[in-house]
Parts: C-alpha cells; structure tokens; sequence
C-alpha cells in the first residue's frame, strides 16, 4: 500500500487564494476475509484479492480581510475494490468465495466562515453537505476449493469461468453510505464583555444521517443475487451548547474558571444507527422496527478550575 498526493495554490490580491489538490491511495485488505480465506480454520490464501484504492480530488477558494476569513471547497473520493471473502461447506468439502469491485463514492460540498466584527465578538459558521453513495452493481464472486479449483453449485470441481461456475453476486449502486451524517451546519458566537470574561454558544445541526450497516462475505449465498435496500434515515437532530470561563491573577498563581452546558434545550436525537437486517432480495426501504439506535444525552455540564504557577 502506499499514498501520493499533489497540490498546488495560488494567492492574489493579497486577500484571495484558490487550491485544488489530487491524491490516490493504495490499502492494504485485511488478513481476516482479505488477504486469507478463513484466518480461523485455514491458511488458504484469496488469489484474487486486490489492495483497496480510493482517488481523490478537491479544489476550494479563500478569502480573508481583517474582518472576515471565508473557505470553501468541493471534493470527490472513489473508494475501489473492497474485497469480501466468504467461507463454508459444499459436498463435505470446504468452499471459499473471492469478491472484489466493490466501490463507493464520495462527494461534496463545505463551507465555514469566521468573522470578528468588533474586538469582543467573533462569529463563525460552518455548512457541509455531502452525497455519500455506494457504487457498485453486478459485483461477482466465484467460489473455489482449499486448493484453488472453481466449484459448481453441488460441490464439484469444475473450468474456471465456465457456466456452472458457482457464484454470488450482489448489487447496492445508489445506496447512501451510513454511519455519519450527511448534512451538518453549525453556528457559534463568542462574546469578551470585559477582561478574562468569555461566554459563547453554539448550535449544531445533523441531517441525512442514514443508519450503518455491514456488507460482508456472511451475507454472500452461492446462486443468490443480494440487493442491498436503501439505508434508513435518521430524523434531523441538533444540539445548543453554551461555554463560560473566567481568568484571574491572585499574586503570583493564575486561575481559570470555565463550564460547558451541553445540549442546554434537552433535546434527545439519534446520533448513531445500525440496521443489520438491511440486505433483502426483495424489499426496497427497510423495516424502521429492525433498525437499532444510540440516542443523544440530555443536559451535561463539566466544571473545571485551572491553577498555573
């Protein structure tokens, strides 16, 4: 495996850069269901593995005055030829299936701003919207024997690439990528009323947070074709946070006193999901009532005093 990564950047007027950067990255698979068939019962190896590969791109433009700093940027990552391995039991004889090209894309676009428009105020923002898809159809895997030789569906031996060449396959092409949201924004503001006082708050927001799920070898079935259902979606969620602290000097010792209110509305959201059961041959939304959730804290607070010499 390995990284590469090139950019350039240009700076005008003093007051406005633009950027744009490519990159490709070489990874490694796992030992277990990558690089070995079965790390628990075999050292066989998966001949047809490939490293993971991701391409990227970006390009973004700044500005910055006294006033104000501005940076957005839009960026695309291609993820390429995830392996899966799957292993069992066909004719009393150990199977292994090899899958490779399983790809997802990643796109968006992120905007933040901060500003301080007078000594005691700084405001800042922050937008990004992101479209996170699985891309792959079609993808096919061959199942072979301990010794490398392609097997039918009943067990025998069998040409590589021949008709009774026993397969899976599995297709999820447009399907949304879990485990994060998709949309966040936030906005904060930040107030120095007198000297060593400070108080601010901020609001974060979470939007397309589709449930994460598991697409591995343990969901592959010799002759089945596997659709993957669309992921579950989260409802919006979001969370205001107030922080505080205050420095002061007592002869030669120099205290601070901070506290962070977090969530100070009490508003529950679900942060994460998970949905197991979301690989159906024949269902396209997923059931609401399998999917398994963490909800979000209600009202913390933290106190901290801090004592330099």
């Amino acid at each position: 495996g390995g990284t590469a990564k090139l950019g350039t950047s240009y700076t005008f007027h003093n007051k406005h850069k633009i950027f744009a950067n490519i990159g490709y990255i070489s990874k490694v698979p796992p030992y277990k269901k990558g690089i070995f068939m079965s790390v628990n019962t075999s050292n066989v190896i998966n001949k047809n593995v490939h490293n993971e590969s991701a391409i990227l791109a970006e390009a973004g433009y700044g500005f910055t005055n006294k006033y104000m700093d501005i940076n957005a940027n839009v960026y695309i990552i291609e993820w390429m030829d995830k392996t899966m391995t799957k292993s069992g039991v066909l004719n009393d004889e150990n199977y292994y299936i090899n899958m490779t090209g399983v790809s997802s894309k990643h796109m968006g676009v992120e905007l933040t701003l901060k500003s301080k428009p007078t000594k005691w105020m700084e405001l800042s923002a922050m937008l990004s919207l992101g479209d996170w898809k699985w891309d792959s159809d079609s993808v096919v895997g061959y199942a072979y024997d301990s010794y490398g030789q392609a097997l039918t569906a009943a067990g025998d031996v069998t040409t590589v690439g021949a008709d009774n060449h026993a397969y899976a396959m599995i297709n999820m092409k447009g399907i949304k990528v879990g485990g994060s949201a998709q949309t966040t924004a936030s906005i904060d503001v930040a107030f120095t009323p007198y000297a060593g006082v400070k108080l601010g708050a901020g609001y974060t927001l979470y939007d397309r947070n589709y449930a994460y799920f598991a697409v591995g070898g343990n969901k592959l079935k010799i002759g089945k074709v596997m659709n993957v259902s669309q992921a579950w979606k989260a409802p919006i969620g979001g969370s205001l946070d107030f922080r505080a602290s205050y420095n002061f000097s007592v002869k030669d010792l120099r205290f601070t006193i901070s506290g962070i209110i977090n969530n100070l509305l009490n508003q529950y959201y679900i942060e994460k999901a998970w949905n197991p059961s979301n690989i159906s041959t024949n269902v396209v939304e997923v059931n609401p009532d399998d999917v398994y959730m963490f909800y979000s804290q209600g009202i913390t607070w933290n106190l901290m005093l801090k004592i330099e010499i």
